[in-house]
């Protein structure tokens, strides 16, 4: 039971309105003391008392229909009490229907707190004589639940907020970074203090407007909208995964290849939304990746994608060793992804022409070099040492851009561990057996203390340094 009181008292602080929270701390004291029926009559008070405080408000902030419930309301006299019971024998239909500040389901259950209330307000003409006695089980749930559904939160309507956030997500204001979009979506004046019902018919219209409608959705507006889904995953993860769970899987099998194109930078986000994809959504998937082009495989982030989900990692895969060079330079300098070093190492060291071997290493092989093990390091360097290009000549080694390139390579790798310093003292022996010098590769060796410095000895004398010439 102190669990209970504790958890109440707790409760209690989170009521918004003065009036409705001094009826509920009267209902709390009631079951406290086992006063079941006095906290059931006070428990409907308090709900009766914040729907009626929340209609004015709401009418004060400028709400149509607010204002025509207020009217009403103050159209009933001190003394019209059949209007009184009138207006609270529709008050659950008023916040439910008109003002949506509960849902149909809460609205039933506070329904049955009204007929309990009734009967424990009234004397009940059983056949037997008994009297209706609410258990304390009962009188607690009735206090939770209108709570919880009701006097805990602000006089906002679902609606409204759905329209005014699905609004802000598109504006040029809404960040497009994920941190950023929950920090705003999770204030207070947002999402902080908002009904479940409210973020799930949020999530639902966004992913409609993703994977369902057929209008264009503008490329900045459409990575707002991800990053907003991302972070209402985070504000709310139980219905976030229970809207994904009953809904996700039939957009994306409604959806045609337009649509199911956005699906991946949605992923790049969020991943663990794949899972609910049936095998005939996740083919189509597959075949749409086989018939895209560079282009598309850029802008819908496919690399990014294929880093979160490991199916798809294996499709591009296939996809990348059926482009032609052109467009596989293309892939692979638009996003230095982790996945693809190898097929990134192997388009480099197959160069077959001069200005091929320089473009890929300044904008591939260079740009990847945090991601890139020892062994990676191994088959860059004998890669290049073993280029044949097109006619048996070299076209890596022999580019005018070589000594440079090797030189950056050697600067990024040097201090990622003893075993690609190994690997770098190793390529050096092998150029030189090949008869290549690259001088500013060899001078930042010697200086980090790979290798030894040469002493160049000359077997000549200057004359000029035995004549002393006065000035």
């Amino acid at each position: 039971m102190k669990m209970h009181l504790t958890n109440l008292d707790e409760l209690l602080q989170q009521v918004i309105n003065p009036n409705p929270k001094n009826y509920l701390h009267e209902s709390i004291i009631s079951y406290q003391s086992g006063a079941y029926r006095s906290s059931l009559i006070a428990t409907w008070i308090a709900v009766c008392v914040d729907i009626i405080e929340k209609i004015r408000e709401l009418s004060a902030s400028g709400d149509a229909s607010a204002k025509v419930i207020e009217d009403k309301l103050n159209k009933i006299g001190p003394d019209d009490a059949n209007s009184m019971l009138a207006f609270e024998r529709d008050i659950l239909k008023i916040a439910c229907d008109d003002l949506e500040l509960i849902t149909q389901i809460e609205k039933t259950h506070l329904e049955r707190l009204k007929v309990d209330r009734n009967i424990c307000a009234h004397p009940t003409f059983s056949g037997d004589g008994t009297q209706y006695s609410p258990v304390a089980e009962t009188a607690l749930a009735y206090i939770v639940q209108a709570s919880n559904y009701l006097l805990i939160h602000p006089p906002v309507r679902g609606k409204y907020v759905i329209d005014r956030l699905f609004t802000l997500i598109q504006e040029p204001s809404f960040p497009d970074d994920a941190e950023k979009a929950f920090v705003v979506l999770s204030s207070n004046n947002n999402l902080g203090k908002v009904r479940e019902a409210t973020i799930r018919n949020l999530i639902v219209i966004l992913l409609k407007r993703i994977f369902k409608d057929e209008t264009v959705i503008n490329r900045e507006v459409f990575v707002k909208m991800v990053y907003a889904l991302s972070a209402i995953s985070r504000i709310n993860s139980n219905v976030y995964k229970e809207v994904i769970k009953s809904k996700f899987s039939t957009l994306i099998t409604e959806a045609n290849d337009k649509q199911l194109k956005r699906l991946f930078v949605f992923l790049t986000c969020s991943q663990y939304e794949w899972e609910y994809l049936d095998k005939a959504s996740k083919i189509r998937v597959e075949n749409l990746i086989k018939n895209l082009n560079v282009d598309d495989l850029i802008g819908f982030k496919l690399l990014q994608a294929s880093e979160k989900v490991g199916e798809l990692q294996v499709q591009l895969k296939s996809k990348i060793s059926s482009l032609e060079p052109v467009e596989k330079s293309k892939l692979l300098i638009s996003y230095a992804s982790p996945i693809f070093v190898d097929e990134a190492i192997e388009h480099f060291i197959k160069a077959i022409t001069f200005d091929a071997a320089e473009f890929r290493g300044n904008n591939i092989i260079l740009k990847l070099t945090e991601h890139i093990s020892s062994g990676d390091l191994e088959r860059i360097l004998s890669g290049s040492i073993n280029n044949t290009g097109s006619k048996g000549y070299n076209q890596i080694l022999n580019a005018g851009f070589a000594g440079w390139f090797l030189t950056e390579l050697y600067d990024k790798t040097k201090n990622k561990g003893k075993n690609y310093r190994e690997e770098w003292i190793l390529f050096n022996k092998k150029l030189e057996q090949k008869n290549y010098t690259f001088e500013s590769l060899r001078e930042a060796m010697e200086n980090d203390g790979l290798l030894e410095k040469k002493i160049v000895q000359s077997d000549t004398v200057d004359v000029m340094d035995e004549l002393d010439i006065p000035f």
